[in-house]
């Protein structure tokens, strides 16, 4: 149904939306047009479905920071869906990204993403050997963000945006204080959708998936019915990237 005034895409247009009521177990919802992007022919319904959250959440940390042509950035859980998309967006913006991953099994993984340096670490270790980085964009936390935080340039910023390891990290404030520069940003995109469009995000990436700039790297699918073996398998990262289910 289009909307009441007119605006949004028109009846029948394929879309993608995202929703900050979180209404992902409805049959049908009542979106305001500016939460919506239209999808182009030549991107499936599974690829348009790994954006509004994984791709947003990488698109906003991606661009909290600046100058990045020639400069380093640190990805870390590169192989999850926003560390994927992420890696793929800093390549994009003329960053020499390194990508943080827990085994070498994922490295063939992050080299269909474009060119990186991956860092094997799950403990922080070796992750400042290859700082210091304008951007660090985090969803673990723990040890691997300490890590992030003092590899980070006088100018830097780290995005966090998961604390899939640990909620609470020991963070030494005196560089930040004495450069007045670098800066630690949360990032939550339910907060972020009520500032800025979600449909601007989402033509944004879109276009880029069009284009072939950036894949969206579907390594599960499955029917809606195996929710429960897909979200186990999830949890114990048998695979990387993103997972679809399809509704039958």
């Amino acid at each position: 149904m289009a909307a009441v005034d007119g605006s949004g895409p028109a009846v029948g247009t394929r879309v993608v939306g995202f929703s900050t009521r979180m209404e992902g177990w409805a049959e049908l919802v009542s979106i305001p047009a500016k939460y919506l992007a239209p999808i182009p022919k030549n991107i499936t319904d599974a690829e348009a479905a790994t954006l509004p959250v994984a791709g947003l959440t990488a698109l906003h940390s991606i661009d909290a920071a600046s100058g990045l042509i020639g400069r380093r950035s640190l990805i870390t859980g590169a192989t999850g869906g926003v560390g994927m998309f992420a890696t793929q967006l800093a390549i994009i913006g003329g960053a020499t990204v390194f990508a943080q991953i827990r085994n070498k099994e994922q490295i063939p993984f992050l080299e269909s993403l474009g060119p990186c340096i991956p860092i094997l670490s799950a403990n922080g270790e070796s992750i400042e050997d290859w700082g210091p980085y304008r951007l660090v964009v985090d969803g673990v936390s723990g040890v691997i963000l300490e890590s992030g935080i003092r590899s980070l340039s006088p100018d830097g910023i780290c995005v966090c945006y998961g604390i899939t390891s640990a909620p609470k990290i020991s963070v030494d404030v005196r560089p930040f204080m004495f450069s007045g520069e670098a800066k630690i940003m949360g990032f939550y995109l339910y907060s972020q959708a009520e500032k800025s469009p979600p449909s601007e995000g989402l033509s944004r990436l879109l276009k880029l998936v069009s284009e072939q700039k950036i894949t969206c790297m579907i390594e599960r699918e499955a029917s809606w019915n195996d929710i429960g073996i897909v979200a186990e398998e999830f949890l114990n990262r048998t695979f990387n990237g993103k997972a679809v289910l399809h509704i039958e």
